[in-house]
């Protein structure tokens, strides 16, 4: 397992250029789907304004028409009802001509023979006028006369023409604003699909890139967390980590009020190997240890390294002596056999101290100074064994069972019988009045 870390980085300098590169881009296809937006209106202003210019100047020819009917009836019948259709007609010729000014003065150059289609309707309306008025003084020669010299159907004619003509030239620039029109919308719509186009692959980009840190960050943390819980050497959960699962564990028991045992193991003879041997070699064996006591263990039982060449294990069990022997001897055993080619058989040994809760401390702290001692039983007295730890007061155990409302009934027993002690070893194995050493192996 590495000692260390690098924090994985993105290529910032490409990223930073794509970033620039589609935000320009960005820049650029909003700034033109503005610019085709206000295009586009205003192309849509100017098909409205020649589809109002065709229908103003259309009505022209038909108001005058209108006129020219009213004057032809009052002229042939005298009735006076004729003049109705005349005057009304002439008012609407005069409105359509001055909505048609107001458009070609908005829109420059749309009615481009708008003065002279004026000047011809207004001579037009003059030639009619005059009729009426002789008609109504009683002169119809004269009346007669006026229509017989040609100039309002002269006026007439030469007015249909340029309407006719006005009417064509508006046509063929309303089918060109059409035509702008589509341009325009299709530059309109390219420009909006590139700009959500940008801006979906923006929020895509950010995504893979905020995914790519979180992914990054949860690989960093999880590697410093494990740096920080595992020792590097030998993969095993470090003393850090042991003290808080220890700590975890006896909250837990002491709720549930269950025993576990602990067992402490120091390697005999590691010191001459890495005097001997080197570190690199001592760090090998240290590995080749740490593997073979995770064969040997079961579920429910956790291996640590605590430093150097301690090792401590955690058993969520209530082992008896001959349970914890057991076990005891299996981690002995496995390390006697050559842990590196450099090193012989049995160049290194394993003592082991035993402890349990509750009979041998109350706290991890108690628990760990019991099986410590142990521990220390084992190397003063040969190693290579298994020693357990001295039992706690039996006083005190019953006064913590007891705040708990928990009767142990062999407590009770040893006050009034002095031989309860000894049959409260056999019933719970690691209790003992004093340390107690197994044969060495």
């Amino acid at each position: 397992m590495p000692n260390a870390y690098a924090i994985p980085t993105l290529n910032l300098a490409r990223n930073r250029l794509l970033l620039l590169l589609a935000m320009a881009l960005l820049f650029v296809s909003s700034v033109f789907f503005v610019r085709e937006v206000v295009e586009l209106r205003r192309t849509m202003a100017d098909l409205r304004a020649n589809d109002l210019a065709r229908i103003e100047i259309r009505n022209v020819l038909v108001y005058l028409l209108d006129v020219e009917t009213g004057q032809r009836g009052f002229l042939l019948t005298g009735n006076e009802s004729y003049l109705e259709p005349y005057l009304r007609g002439q008012r609407q010729v005069h409105e359509s001509l001055r909505r048609a000014e107001e458009l070609s003065a908005e829109y420059e150059g749309l009615l481009r023979s708008l003065p002279r289609l004026a000047l011809l309707a207004e001579t037009k309306l003059e030639e009619l006028k005059r009729t009426i008025v002789a008609k109504k003084r009683g002169d119809d020669a004269s009346a007669i006369a006026i229509v017989q010299q040609g100039y309002g159907k002269q006026a007439m004619d030469e007015a249909r023409q340029g309407i006719q003509a006005e009417l064509t030239r508006l046509r063929f620039a309303r089918d060109r604003i059409m035509l702008e029109l589509d341009q325009r919308y299709q530059r309109s719509v390219f420009a909006l699909v590139l700009i959500v186009a940008v801006v979906m692959g923006l929020a895509l980009v950010a995504w893979k890139s905020m995914s790519d840190s979180a992914r990054h960050n949860n690989e960093l943390a999880r590697r410093l967390a494990q740096e920080a819980s595992y020792d590097a050497l030998s993969g095993l959960p470090n003393r850090r980590f042991f003290d808080r699962w220890s700590a975890r564990l006896m909250a837990g028991n002491k709720r549930e009020y269950k025993p576990f045992t602990l067992l402490l193991i120091d390697l005999d003879g590691f010191k001459q190997v890495n005097d001997t041997c080197g570190h690199g070699v001592g760090d090998q064996v240290l590995a080749e240890v740490a593997a073979r006591f995770k064969g040997v263990l079961r579920a429910g039982e956790f291996l640590a390294r605590l430093g150097g060449d301690e090792f401590g294990i955690l058993v969520e069990a209530d082992l008896s002596r001959s349970e914890a022997t057991g076990l005891s001897e299996r981690l002995i055993d496995s390390v006697r056999a050559s842990l590196h080619p450099q090193l012989a058989d049995n160049a290194v040994g394993a003592s082991v101290g035993v402890a349990a809760f509750p009979m041998n401390g109350l706290d991890m702290d108690a628990l760990k100074e019991a099986a410590d001692a142990a521990l220390y039983a084992s190397k003063e007295n040969g190693r290579g064994m298994v020693s357990f730890a001295p039992q706690a007061n039996l006083h005190r155990l019953s006064a913590f069972y007891a705040n708990r409302g928990i009767r142990m009934s062999f407590l009770d027993d040893e006050r009034s019988n002095p031989s309860a002690a000894a049959w409260a070893a056999a019933t719970h194995p690691l209790q003992g009045a004093q340390p107690a050493s197994a044969p060495r192996f």
